[in-house]
């Protein structure tokens, strides 16, 4: 048997200007493949949580910014991150990260390419799936 092919989730920080002045907000990015450029997706959402989440999933802690993670993990990073960054309440949070642990094979692939196709038709896009998700798992 082959190799598993690892993806790469990591994170940078932007100052994004608001009502009270400036604030640090962690932009988390979900590589394809280790070693690529260009990340298929990029969504707002706090770094600890993706890190807890992938931990608790079975893989390894992170080695600085950046986290190497088997494809179904990877999966399920994504979907959570993508409808997290939608979220303000951190009980809704922990609700998420449950729902996304419970997600079956074909529901999760369902869900992370509907997000990824989102994506390719920009940022504003993945907010419709995401609301979807959302209503349809009662986390509104």
């Amino acid at each position: 048997m082959g190799e598993a092919v690892l993806k790469r989730v990591s994170y940078t920080e932007r100052r994004v200007k608001r009502r009270n002045g400036f604030e640090v907000v962690q932009v988390c990015h979900f590589y394809p493949f280790t070693y690529s450029q260009k990340p298929e997706l990029s969504v707002a959402c706090p770094w600890s949580e993706l890190v807890l989440l992938a931990e608790s999933l079975g893989e390894r802690g992170a080695r600085g910014r950046s986290l190497r993670v088997s494809e179904g993990v990877y999966k399920r990073l994504l979907v959570y991150a993508a409808v997290r960054q939608t979220l303000r309440s951190r009980a809704r949070a922990r609700e998420l990260e449950e729902v996304v642990k419970g997600l079956d094979e074909y529901e999760l692939h369902f869900w992370y390419s509907k997000l990824l196709e989102a994506a390719e038709r920009g940022r504003r896009a993945l907010f419709r799936p995401a609301r979807a998700f959302k209503v349809l798992h009662r986390l509104d």
